[in-house]
């Protein structure tokens, strides 16, 4: 499946991005979202136009949404053989680099103003300052938000109801030891996959924050959705290090810039979407439960025990950001 993958990229990058011009840089940039969802708008209403400002036309941009070059996994290790330029990726980076499990962690966050705390400061740079070895440059973060749980059998109103439910999460470590920890009965599967995984009821259920269910319509298939806030989400903005290599400061500034730019406004995007995305849960008719967390929270303590247990280098950074007011 991936090494499909990796030719369909070949294929597309080169049909779409062509040879660059002397002088001229051009960008593929992937994703696994539809191009309603935040991430995808911030990088067409905020990344390009930047660029395009700053650089004009030596710099162009070809946005491959809706998971076109496969799943996250696919687009990271495009991204590693130096196939593909650009792409954001969900903590399915803690495959080959822990620290950003960190971001992983069960109510970590206290609220949207302690996210941006750690996003935009040291702690925020800290976590990523590894990738580069792993053959990835971040260059930000957009926002995943504040995750629920969704399912097709029955309302959550407390941690039993959802015990042997069978949950899809991301291919991504701490995701799958959450819902371990909650009881459900988990099945780690690509983005791309999901839709159908729901529909034809491999998975009853997944987690994802509010805006995810409508832009791919998950409330087609999904009837019960629990505010759990189980774990605040990320996608970090990675670029290709073999490609990234080849460029001079300048234009390496430039995309910095543009990647700066487009992480406050998707931040802001998906917030105010946020909203909206819940009301067209309840319109599109799912029954929407707001369980009491103090279970949720107990249950998942052995999530931060297993993780300190094996990184004990990442104890005091979980306590940094903890403390921070």
């Amino acid at each position: 499946m991936r090494t499909k993958n990796i030719l369909v990229a070949v294929a597309l990058t080169l049909l779409l991005c062509g040879a660059a011009q002397a002088g001229q840089v051009k960008i593929g940039f992937g994703g696994v979202h539809a191009d309603t969802y935040p991430t995808i708008r911030a990088i067409n209403e905020k990344f390009i136009p930047v660029l395009k400002e700053l650089a004009g036309e030596a710099i162009t941009v070809n946005v491959f949404d809706n998971s076109q070059l496969g799943g996250e996994r696919d687009l990271m290790e495009q991204m590693q053989a130096g196939i593909l330029q650009m792409a954001y990726i969900s903590p399915v980076l803690g495959s080959i680099d822990p620290a950003i499990n960190i971001l992983d962690l069960p109510y970590l966050f206290r609220d949207e103003k302690h996210v941006d705390m750690v996003l935009d400061g040291s702690v925020g740079l800290d976590v990523l300052k590894d990738l580069p070895a792993k053959g990835l440059i971040p260059l930000g973060y957009f926002e995943n938000g504040f995750r629920m749980i969704s399912n097709s059998k029955q309302p959550i109103n407390e941690l039993k109801d959802l015990q042997g439910l069978k949950i899809r999460t991301p291919e991504a470590p701490i995701s799958v030891a959450i819902l371990r920890a909650l009881g459900a009965n988990v099945t780690p599967l690509s983005f791309a996959e999901l839709y159908s995984a729901l529909q034809q009821g491999v998975v009853d259920g997944q987690e994802n924050a509010y805006n995810t269910l409508p832009a791919q319509r998950f409330f087609e298939v999904q009837k019960y959705l629990a505010e759990t806030s189980h774990m605040w989400g990320c996608f970090v903005i990675l670029a290709s290090a073999k490609w990234w290599n080849t460029l001079d400061d300048a234009t390496q500034d430039m995309i910095r810039k543009a990647s700066a730019e487009a992480s406050v406004y998707q931040r802001k995007l998906f917030r105010e979407q946020t909203s909206e995305s819940k009301q067209a849960c309840i319109d599109a008719g799912m029954e929407i439960t707001t369980p009491d967390l103090t279970e949720f929270r107990a249950a998942v303590t052995p999530v931060y025990e297993d993780f300190f247990k094996e990184y004990p280098q990442y104890r005091e950074v979980v306590e940094q950001i903890r403390g921070m007011e």
